[in-house]
Formats: structure tokens, C-alpha cells, sequence
């Protein structure tokens, strides 16, 4: 009877482990390839800037890749401009301080020019005001020079109307006593034609004793018309001195 010896089946499970593990190795890899396919073709397509070529891959022995077409070089003359130059174009214009020293010279210039036309016209108003103001002085005084005029004017009036009143009642009281000396008939003929206003200033400074019997004398018409205004006048209210 042979006995089982395990040894004799040894080489042939390490035979199977090999072969299953390179299969398993096989597929991990192709599945690796697949999907670094793309970046490798990105990194072929775009050269490092360092100016040296990378080297290609070594094949691998369990599975040849297909031959990839390598893209096209980008020409070193139509590169892209740095990106500190972008930002050096819109970086602001250096001013040196002697351009700052001219911009405050120019600004003073025009705050002195400004302030010098303010002059002036502050220079004009104020002689417009003194212009003015001498006008309206000297119409003052022309107003005062009127007013004091008109002052004297008015003394030498009412002094000539009082002296031609006094002079009137001198010549009234002349008549007054010629006619109360005449008989009451000369008289009163003498009354009927004398101006009413003449005959009411006479008869109003005559007593009541010698006019009676001159209006008793004097045409009734007239006697009584003379009569009336007489009346009317004593009505009258007296008016105050200087009026």
C-alpha cells in the first residue's frame, strides 16, 4: 500500500499561486495605464520650463501599450507674457517730489490769483458804497437846506399877513369912526352900495348904539341880507393865533 505524500504536489500549487498572481499583477496594471493615460498625454503635450525632456517610460514586459502620438510643441517665441509684467502696466505712474513741489506751486498761484480778484471786487463795492453814501449826504443837506428855506419863507409870510392885518384893521377902524360920525341916513345911503363883504367888516366894528339907526335907514332887502352875515360870522368859531 503507497502511502500520500503532499510534497510531491508542492511545486505545482506554487506554480498556480505564480501564475494566478501574475494575472491579478496584469490586470491591476492595465487598469493603472487606463487611467493615467490622459494626464500622460497632458504631460507630453506641455514641456517643463526647465528646458529638459522627461524620459519616457520603460515598457512593461507583461503588456505592450499601444504607440501614442506626441503632441505638437508649443514654440518658445509664443509663450504667454510674465504675469509680473500685467501688473507692472497697471502699477501707478512713479511722481517724483519735484512734480508735487510744481502742483503746489501752481495751486498757490491760483489761490493768489482768486484771492486777488476778490480784492478786487471787494475794492469796487467799497467804493460803490462811498459813492453812495455821499449822495445820500448831500441830499440831506440839500433837504435841510429846503427845509430851513421853507422855515423863513413861511416867518416872512405869516409875518406880512399879520402886518396887513394890522394894517387892515388901522384902515377898518379909520372907516368905523367916519361913519359913526355921519348922520344915520348919509350912512345908511352910503351902505346900500358898499361890497357886502366891506360893509359886514365895518358895520361888525361899530357899536350897536350907532348901527341901529343906520340899518333902520338902509334898503330892507339890504338891511336884512347884511343882518344875516352878520349873524353868521359871530357863529363862526375863532380861530387860534398863528393858524
Amino acid at each position: 500500500m503507497a502511502v500520500f505524500d503532499p510534497y510531491k504536489f508542492l511545486p505545482a500549487l506554487i506554480l498556480i499561486c505564480l501564475l494566478t498572481f501574475s494575472l491579478k499583477l496584469a490586470e491591476v496594471v492595465s487598469g493603472l495605464r487606463s487611467l493615467s493615460g490622459p494626464a500622460y498625454a497632458e504631460d507630453t503635450m506641455t514641456p517643463p520650463e526647465s528646458g529638459m525632456q522627461q524620459a519616457p517610460a520603460s515598457p512593461d514586459p507583461m503588456e505592450t501599450p499601444a504607440q501614442e502620438t506626441p503632441a505638437a510643441e508649443v514654440p518658445k517665441g509664443d509663450k504667454k507674457p510674465l504675469v509680473y509684467e500685467d501688473n507692472a502696466a497697471q502699477m501707478p505712474e512713479w511722481k517724483d517730489a519735484g512734480d508735487s513741489a510744481v502742483d503746489l506751486s501752481d495751486a498757490k498761484k491760483n489761490v493768489i490769483e482768486d484771492m486777488a480778484k476778490r480784492r478786487v471786487q471787494l475794492d469796487g463795492f467799497e467804493k460803490e458804497l462811498k459813492a453812495r453814501e455821499a449822495l445820500l449826504k448831500a441830499a440831506e443837506q440839500e433837504l435841510d437846506r429846503k427845509y430851513k428855506e421853507l422855515s423863513r419863507l413861511k416867518e416872512e409870510i405869516e409875518g406880512l399877513l399879520k402886518q396887513q392885518s394890522e394894517e387892515e384893521q388901522n384902515r377898518v377902524k379909520s372907516l368905523v369912526k367916519v361913519y359913526e360920525g355921519m348922520k344915520p341916513k348919509d350912512a345908511a345911503r352910503i351902505f346900500d352900495t358898499l361890497d357886502l363883504d366891506i360893509l359886514v367888516e365895518v358895520m361888525s366894528h361899530m357899536s350897536e348904539r350907532k348901527l341901529s339907526p343906520v340899518l333902520a335907514a338902509m334898503n330892507p332887502e339890504r338891511a336884512r341880507t347884511v343882518t344875516i352875515m352878520l349873524a353868521e360870522q359871530k357863529q363862526l368859531p375863532e380861530l387860534p393865533p398863528g393858524q
